[in-house]
């Protein structure tokens, strides 16, 4: 695409952001309930109710309208906070929502950038006097006893230290993390420079100003960080990391730092760079962390990247007001249209693979929350991926060790499979069955080249079961079983799969998601996958009889097997060695942190060059201004 018509698309960022509010116009607010506590010990779970409070006073203020009703709701949310402080500080509540509080601050607070005045003063105050309890028991310049004359830590709470050399120190999981420290950060920045707020000191001893200071030197890190050591932990994820990403919007708009400024917004240009080269049609692809089973693992839904994708790209479907993403709808940040143009031109990426090194081992005991603890020199995980216009392929390629070496928000529900073009529900998971909180930890090791993936379960697993494969109803069609292999046909590719050994059996979907199961009956048994372009091969027959003629021998717990690609893969079923292709084992720590076509960059470095045609980007998160 030209300039000129990216720019069109880019500029109609604001009206697709003002049509979505107008849809809205006029309407009362509708309160969501406030829940009980999701576990024992814990506040009651008000998250939704707090949404559905923010979305109204965000679509009120940028509409000016309903101004009394918008103030007078956030009063009560906040009075609510300082009648159950159980609830602020429980982990899945306050800080949810808390930057777009601070955002409103910034906009329409007494002294806004916007509209100054359409939050009202008593609006205002509760919500910084709500921020000061919050911040004061999470925020932390250095370690100290709970102390001072602020409200004592509650057991539950976990304080963040603001240490610039360990922003690999994670609590509670990655994206609750950013949600913590961007919290901390931003009440401290507006908290320095409020009479009422700049005398008091933290329980740490230390004044917004320290804390304000501290952090902008752990955020400035911490971009930099995730640039040189391929990106989040949560890999790929549209849901966590589309919240993770709100505090990085608010850095890049209100950071008074040039560097931070700088840095937060070179990593939104990198993370919508990798998303926008694993992606058809606003469905990612390629391996990811933490996708939850029972539908949403198996079904394209409202996730919040590709909420986003719609309004930066109208890509997609339009989607309504929705809390976790109106900082990016809300934020001046804009696609760099290098990273437009990759997203745009499906056809015209061509084919190409995708090289990324993600961290994924911890430090010795570290792996479980409220604690994670990433080893730095060492990630163990290779993120591949092989992509074309008619789909894309990806794994997590990773060592087969313990749970325990690994964090838990990298282990929980890894994804690998196929998606394809076509329908954004076409699909191929292999995926060990879960248990009844469709939770699994560790559940597969795989290898993958090209068009050719194998999978399997890991003896080292836990609440995974049996191992299956699905296929979708949608956009998967023809459906084929002949010589122990599964063909199915996609719009523009083809497609097998067969367990190497044992056989297996067919499950119909146990959920609203649309397909069947194809269950293994030996548990162990490798999984392999085969995908081709229908461009490739001269018809479905002839994919069909390349395919079953693969040399294909199991000897003992040695699979080997040679692709459709032409690549042997020797697989070692008792995990006594990594997989190997053509003769050379899986390089589990590669010398760049990103490879491929469009986004390069050495592992460790901190500059990546992100290209498309004549379009060149190099983000530098060393320089300062």
């Amino acid at each position: 695409m030209t300039d000129a018509e990216l720019i069109v698309i880019r500029d109609g960022f604001d009206r697709r952001v003002n049509d979505m509010f107008q849809a809205e116009a006029g309407k009362p607010l509708a309160r969501a309930k406030k829940q009980p506590p999701l576990g024992p010990g814990r506040g009651n779970y008000i998250r939704a109710y707090a949404f559905s409070i923010t979305q109204f006073a965000a679509r009120c203020f940028y509409l000016n309208e309903q101004i009394d009703d918008a103030n007078a709701a956030l009063i009560e949310t906040m009075q609510h906070y300082m009648d159950h402080p159980k609830d602020l500080h429980d982990r899945d509540n306050f800080h949810w929502h808390s930057e777009m509080l601070c955002r409103f601050i910034e906009f329409y607070g007494q002294t806004g950038s916007l509209h100054p005045g359409r939050l009202s003063a008593e609006a205002e105050d509760r919500i910084l006097e709500a921020l000061w309890i919050y911040a004061n028991a999470y925020s932390r310049v250095v370690s100290c006893p709970d102390a001072g004359d602020g409200p004592k830590v509650p057991a539950s709470t976990s304080p963040v230290l603001a240490d610039a050399t360990q922003t690999w120190h994670v609590r509670e999981s990655e994206n609750h993390h950013v949600q913590i420290f961007s919290t901390a950060w931003h009440f401290a920045k507006l908290a320095k420079d409020r009479p009422a707020y700049a005398s008091r000191t933290y329980m740490d001893g230390h004044t917004a100003q320290a804390h304000y200071e501290a952090w902008t030197d752990y955020i400035n890190a911490y971009c930099l960080e995730r640039a040189k050591k391929g990106l989040f932990i949560e890999m790929a994820n549209d849901g966590y990391n589309g919240v993770l990403l709100k505090g990085i919007y608010n850095f890049y708009d209100f950071a008074e730092d040039p560097t931070m400024k700088k840095r937060a917004g070179y990593l939104l240009d990198l993370y919508w760079a990798t998303w926008a080269q694993e992606q058809i049609d606003g469905v990612s692809g390629g391996g990811k962390a933490r996708i939850y089973q029972g539908g949403g693992d198996r079904v394209s839904g409202n996730r919040h990247v590709q909420q986003l994708a719609w309004f930066y790209l109208e890509m997609g479907r339009p989607y309504r007001i929705s809390s976790p993403t109106l900082s990016a709808l809300t934020s001046d940040y804009r696609l760099p249209l290098a990273v437009m143009d990759i997203a745009l031109d499906t056809k015209g990426r061509g084919v190409y693979e995708i090289h990324q090194r993600p961290l994924g081992l911890v430090k010795t005991g570290y792996f479980r929350p409220p604690d994670y603890r990433m080893r730095t020199d060492y990630g163990g995980i290779h993120r591949y991926a092989y992509c074309a216009p008619e789909f894309i392929i990806g794994t997590p390629m990773l060592e087969a060790r313990p749970l325990e070496d690994w964090a838990m928000i990298s282990s929980q529900n890894r994804w690998r499979g196929v998606i394809f073009a076509g329908h954004k529900d076409a699909r191929i998971v292999p995926q060990c069955e879960a248990d009844d909180a469709k939770v699994t930890y560790n559940q597969q090791w795989s290898v993958q080249r090209k068009g050719t993936l194998i999978a399997q379960k890991l003896s080292t697993s836990t609440k995974s079961g049996a191992m299956r494969v699905w296929f979708s109803e949608p956009g998967l069609s023809n459906r084929i079983e002949e010589a122990g292999w599964v063909f199915v046909e996609a719009e523009g590719a083809y497609a097998a799969v067969r367990p190497a050994a044992g056989g297996y059996v067919w499950q119909p979907s146990e959920d609203a998601a649309r397909g069947d199961w194809l269950r293994s009956n030996d548990e162990w048994a490798p999984v392999i996958v085969e995908v081709a372009r229908k461009v490739a091969v001269a018809d479905y027959a002839a994919f069909r009889n390349a395919v079953a003629s693969n040399p294909l021998a199991v000897d003992g717990a040695v699979l080997r097997y040679t692709g459709l690609g032409g690549d042997a893969f020797t697989f070692y079923a008792d995990y006594s060695r990594p997989p190997e292709i053509n003769g050379t084992a899986v390089d589990y720590a590669p010398e760049y942190a990103f490879h491929s076509p469009f986004v390069q960059a050495e592992w460790n470095l901190g500059v990546v060059s992100i290209q498309k045609g004549e379009r060149n980007i190099t983000l530098d998160l060393n320089d300062t201004p």
